[in-house]
């Protein structure tokens, strides 16, 4: 009796396993992206911001280093499958500079708020500059702003020499106040 019990929970839980498992790789990297989004939700000053992606690209670069070696020796030892011919089917694999500012503002984009109003963002301006974009109300504290700009600066530079790509990446900024509403 329990040893049909048994065979029939296993063979349900094979059954609703999902059929597609996360790498080792890509879970690391998940971690990393969660544990820095709750240390950035927990942080109180630009110092506690700066850690928390210090930790971050620390994390991301043991991930690339040690779980993501043998996903990347067994991709490279299987046959290379077909692109498919439907858009949005076809692998990608973004460039540096992509990733960079993709990861960037996965950590530092924040929207206005009536405590902080002034939204920051970054944006990938060509493949080897990234754009630091501020919008302000008038009713923001300049030197709160001007801190979270520069901290967003270190962010990018520390990030990048954590790839080692700090030597071609290149920084802009563009503050400009919101458009007065009509």
């Amino acid at each position: 009796m329990h040893v049909r019990l048994l065979f029939a929970l296993l063979s349900l839980l094979w059954l609703t396993t999902p059929g597609q498992a996360q790498t080792p790789c890509s879970d690391c990297f998940y971690s990393a992206e969660e544990e820095t989004r709750k240390c950035l939700d927990n942080a109180i000053s630009s110092g506690d911001k700066n850690d928390c992606l210090e930790n971050r690209r620390v994390r991301l670069k043991a991930c690339s280093e040690i779980q993501c070696r043998g996903d990347r020796e067994e991709m490279a030892t299987t046959e290379v499958q077909p692109i498919p011919s439907r858009p949005g089917l076809a692998p990608y694999s973004p460039t540096e500079g992509e990733w960079l500012a993709l990861v960037m503002r996965a950590g530092l984009r924040r929207e206005a708020s009536p405590d902080q109003p002034y939204s920051l963002d970054i944006i990938l301006m060509d493949p080897e500059t990234l754009q630091i974009v501020v919008r302000y109300q008038p009713t923001v504290n300049r030197d709160n702003m001007n801190r979270a700009i520069a901290a967003a600066r270190d962010a990018i530079r520390s990030t990048a020499k954590g790839y080692g790509w700090e030597k071609w990446v290149k920084i802009r900024e563009l503050v400009e106040m919101y458009p007065a509403k009509k």
